[in-house]
């Protein structure tokens, strides 16, 4: 019901739908405190000015009138609940009416102010309760641009195999951001077996780092990408693969497979 409580200045000020008018006249017919506070509306407005010009309102009209609007419904509410035994009064029939009561005195002021904004503002108090329920459209955000990583390929090698080894493999050395990833790929690599594993070396003077694990698969082709992140700067002058027992070797153990200079 206190929806359609909430409908009355709208009800009074003839700005509902059709369907919404008969909806808000039945409630009226069995709402005792709509029909006091109805006919509170039509004594308060007898009096006031009709065809006033159109002002601009002030500037601070909107939290005005939404504050006003808050107090009055909760008020309201409170004033409905403690009401038990108000008697229910034909409204089409307005002169058997029994006297206004005092009660509600606290309402008249509040009615005036709302019903003066709505007459001359023409309607301005709506549109902005419409705007407030409304979010506000904001013009679309350029995209921003995504930083573009180019990769460039610094040095190319192609390994040679050891004696008695068929195999064959190329190392890519390319800059990314300021690092140099070591990419290596194999091919004819002898089989594995167990926990074996290939693992590549880059040396300096005879002195070998760890520059990447890997598996072959059946028909011995295998790779591998590293990132060449060295604690200190380096001046590597050879890579190498070597074949090693596991691959958590730290220093090689293997017999190197292939090779090449740097």
């Amino acid at each position: 019901m206190a929806k359609q409580c909430d409908r009355l200045i709208d009800y009074f000020n003839n700005q509902l739908t059709e369907r919404e008018r008969e909806a808000f006249e039945i409630h009226l017919g069995e709402c005792a405190s709509c029909q006091e506070e109805l006919a509170e509306l039509e004594e308060l407005t007898m009096d006031l000015p009709f065809g006033v010009d159109a002002v601009e309102p002030p500037e601070d009209m909107k939290d005005r009138v939404l504050s006003n609007v808050k107090n009055v419904n909760q008020v309201k509410d409170n004033a409905q609940s403690s009401d038990t035994t108000t008697k229910v009064t034909d409204i089409k029939d307005k002169k058997d009416m029994p006297p206004l009561k005092k009660k509600k005195s606290w309402y008249k002021p509040l009615i005036v102010a709302t019903l003066t904004l709505s007459l001359v503002g023409n309607g301005v108090a709506l549109i902005y309760l419409n705007q407030e329920e409304k979010p506000e459209s904001t013009a679309p955000s350029e995209p921003e641009q995504e930083e573009v990583s180019l990769d460039t390929l610094s040095q190319k090698h192609a390994l040679q195999p050891s004696e008695g080894v068929s195999a064959q493999a190329t190392a890519l050395m390319i800059e990314q951001n300021n690092h140099v990833n070591l990419v290596v790929q194999a091919e004819d690599l002898p089989p594995l077996s167990g926990e074996e594993a290939y693992q590549v070396w880059v040396l300096e003077d005879g002195t070998p780092y760890r520059a990447g694990t890997f598996i072959s698969s059946e028909d011995g082709t295998g790779a591998v990408s590293y990132v060449m992140d060295y604690d200190k700067e380096y001046n590597f002058d050879t890579i190498a693969i070597t074949k090693e027992p596991n691959a958590n070797s730290q220093q090689p153990q293997g017999d190197i497979l292939l090779s090449s200079p740097l």
